[in-house]
């Protein structure tokens, strides 16, 4: 007896056979029943992946959970190796839910493995003694350690700050949620806010003189539109809501209505913001004081957002950050969704979101006239400049379909329209407004110009054989800021469709270059924007000049080009 007692003792815990093997069952049953789940999920929702969707993710991701069949295949012999190769196994997997989840919920998942792991390491270590459980929970927690810190680090490379945070302190409570300016013309000017538990709302819209015009709002569900007209042009006007019979100075906002004629002026651009950004880059841009901030897509990055009302908790997650707030309500918004403020990543018309995304677009954003019903593409003009932004997303033909003549990134209605706007000579320069790389080499699938070859000939030759203005082309979607003078932008049959490009990104995401060459240079990063500074003093020519700068306002990239007015 006391030997039995003196060897029992060295053992580091002691289980009853009956514990041991209801350990080993439980742990070959959910080891199996978890990699089946993982297998059926991955075909009927998808694997996790970040917001970029880098081809790695995919790979990593089935290696992963080959590694933990074979954990699971290996302990019904050797508990010790099996469990062991579960246990790295869950780690690895709570790292790679990090690309689609906070690190804290991403954990879930990797529970479904950590369970059988450690089931089949108290079934192994029953004959081992305590010194070695030691070394064993050393280790485990070595491995959670590690995967702790994998899961954290993918998830703020993916949906992290790329750059400093604005120190602008937070909104207060108020019942205006957020509010913004757009659609802004010589005369005209729309305001869009969301109002809690609001039943009657105006605006109060006063300008330089004083003189006060009050606008009544229009609600669709908690989202007020106000419609102004009849605005003096060449005007800053200050604005503010009276809801319920309060007024609320201190959550309105500027816009500054266009000259009529030829006018200089200055366009901000940008793209690319991970959802509910605060960075620094927003204050950056209010201060160079445009007349308009344009955003070619992914205003945010909503790919994951999963209540009913989608969009509209994007939008809100946004316009509620203090830096975003303080540039919306000091400069009018002019704006087109690319594809992670539309759908998923690379997504195109068959996007189950569409439906969502266009509803959205329509309630919550102050946008200029829709040239159609189910599509956001859209023009405005400024002085001898028209600016027209296109839809890259809602008609796009799938990434899947060959490249031809039947493939087609805007839709044939679309194009007519952009072709019909390209003929309009009433106008010294035509501002194309186009989500994804135009220069780019042939790739089949790919989500820019270069796997819409047919159709981007078309378009370069159309332009080279009519008399169209000269062009200036804007893109985003490319984490980089980046110009081109001419050189790398023709793709005409017989040349004569050059034209400067101007590519402004990322205003809140990790930097990567995508397409090019640039005959000025490329530059990656987060916190970054373009400027179009367009002087017209109403002679002959107009000067153009173009920049890429980044939150600090240190410059990039830059380019200055001239056109002859008409």
């Amino acid at each position: 007896m006391a030997d039995s007692e003196h060897e029992h003792g060295l053992h580091a815990v002691a289980i009853s056979d009956h514990v041991e093997e209801v350990s080993r069952r439980v742990a070959r049953v959910w080891s199996l029943t978890a990699i089946v789940l993982f297998v059926v999920l991955g075909y009927t929702v998808g694997i996790p992946h970040g917001p970029d969707a880098e081809p790695w993710e995919r790979i990593v991701q089935l290696v992963t959970l080959g590694i933990l069949a074979v954990g699971a295949l290996l302990a019904r012999r050797f508990e010790g190796l099996g469990g062991a190769i579960l246990l790295v196994g869950s780690a690895g997997l709570w790292g790679l839910s990090a690309l689609q989840h906070q690190p804290a919920v991403s954990l879930l998942p990797a529970v479904l493995f950590l369970v059988p792991a450690v089931a089949f390491l108290i079934a192994w270590q029953r004959t081992k003694s305590a010194a070695s459980l030691l070394v064993l929970l050393g280790v485990v927690a070595l491995i959670l350690a590690g995967g702790g810190f994998y899961a954290n680090s993918l998830y703020q490379h993916g949906y992290g700050a790329a750059h400093p945070e604005s120190q602008l302190p937070q909104l207060s409570e108020s019942p205006v949620v957020w509010i913004w300016s757009g659609s802004i013309t010589s005369s005209r000017a729309t305001v869009v806010a969301r109002l809690a538990e609001t039943s009657h709302a105006y605006l109060t819209v006063t300008d330089p003189r004083g003189t006060v015009t009050e606008v009544e709002g229009i609600p669709d569900q908690d989202v007020w539109r106000f419609a102004l007209d009849g605005l003096a042009p060449d005007t800053r006007f200050e604005y503010h809501v009276t809801a319920d019979g309060v007024a609320i100075p201190e959550r309105g906002g500027m816009f500054s209505t266009f000259p009529i004629g030829p006018t200089s002026f200055t366009v901000a651009a940008a793209s690319c913001a991970r959802l509910g950004s605060n960075g620094l880059v927003y204050e950056t841009i209010a201060a160079q004081d445009p007349d308009v901030f344009l955003s070619t897509g992914d205003l945010f990055y909503a790919d994951y957002v999963r209540p009913a009302d989608h969009f509209t908790h994007a939008y809100e997650s946004s316009l509620t950050q203090p830096a975003q707030a303080h540039l919306f309500s000091s400069v009018p918004i002019a704006y087109v969704w690319d594809d992670h403020d539309y759908g998923r990543n690379n997504s195109d018309s068959t996007s189950p979101t569409r439906q969502l995304a266009l509803e959205a677009y329509m309630r919550n954003v102050p946008h200029y006239s829709l040239e159609v019903a189910d599509a956001i593409y859209q023009s405005f003009t400024i002085g001898r400049v028209q600016f027209l932004l296109l839809d890259d997303r809602s008609h796009r033909d799938p990434s899947s379909q060959e490249d031809g003549p039947d493939k087609s990134l805007l839709g044939d209605v679309q194009l007519l329209w952009l072709q019909d706007r390209l003929l309009d000579d009433r106008y010294a320069l035509t501002v194309i407004v186009n989500q994804v790389p135009w220069v780019s080499d042939p790739v089949e699938g790919a989500d820019h110009w270069g796997g819409y070859t047919y159709e981007r000939g078309v378009i370069a030759d159309f332009i080279a054989s009519n008399a169209t203005p000269s062009i200036l082309m804007v893109s985003g979607d490319a984490h980089m800021v980046a110009i081109d003078d001419g050189t790398n932008t023709d793709y005409s049959t017989e040349g004569g469709a050059s034209f400067p490009l101007l590519q402004a990104a990322a205003l809140d995401r990790p930097g990567s270059i995508k397409g090019g060459p640039y005959s000025e240079g490329a530059v990656a990063g987060g916190g970054q924007f373009g400027l179009i500074e367009v002087t017209d003093t109403g002679g002959s020519t107009i000067e153009v000049y173009l920049a890429g700068l980044d939150w600090s306002g240190t410059t990039r990239v830059e380019y200055t080009f001239t056109v002859e007015a008409p």
